[in-house]
């Protein structure tokens, strides 16, 4: 499968075969939709749904996430875009997490690809929240750190993704 996912990669993406789905988040209490997880599917014409557990390992391997996180920050912020200009305001819209590697914030510049995204789309920075594996902050803490720290000063929310199943578990503590 990996290398399907290598040799077909830059052809998924030229032709739209990675789609953005928007996860709802939902308060329990009152069952209202707040927000949405932005989630990467692989639809491939051959072989299906292409399950992310498959791709996005290879693809951060490989040197090629920040491509994949980019596409889905750039989906997130023209779908914000194209949404306030039918509606006429952004009453109504909820921000959006995305997930972002790890590996983007230590060899990339993850934080100006973002902060150009919502500049040039116009969305305000509180609609997106960006998320970080909890095992990002053990692995890479002085990159993740530094990334953290520009993002909070730009106006981005970060969260800790998958907090509690791995280094803060229960069982771990």
């Amino acid at each position: 499968m990996e290398d399907y996912i290598l040799e077909h990669f830059d052809e998924a993406l030229e032709k739209n075969w990675i789609k953005v789905y928007f996860q709802p988040i939902v308060r329990s209490l009152t069952g209202d939709v707040c927000g949405a997880e932005a989630l990467a599917r692989w639809i491939d014409p051959d072989r299906g749904m292409i399950n992310p557990s498959d791709f996005i390992p290879v693809l951060e391997e490989n040197g090629l996430i920040y491509r994949l996180d980019c596409l889905i920050v750039e989906k997130i912020c023209t779908g914000f875009k194209w949404k306030k200009e039918r509606i006429g305001t952004g009453a109504g819209l909820i921000p959006v997490s995305v997930n972002i590697s790890r590996l983007d914030f230590g060899l990339t510049n993850m934080v100006q690809k973002i902060e150009n995204l919502i500049v040039a789309n116009k969305m305000p920075r509180d609609m997106l929240n960006i998320e970080i594996t909890e095992s990002a902050f053990v692995s890479d803490e002085k990159v993740i750190r530094k990334a953290v720290d520009e993002l909070h000063a730009l106006g981005f929310k970060v969260c800790m993704d998958d907090f509690g199943s791995g280094y803060s578990s229960l069982n771990v503590l």
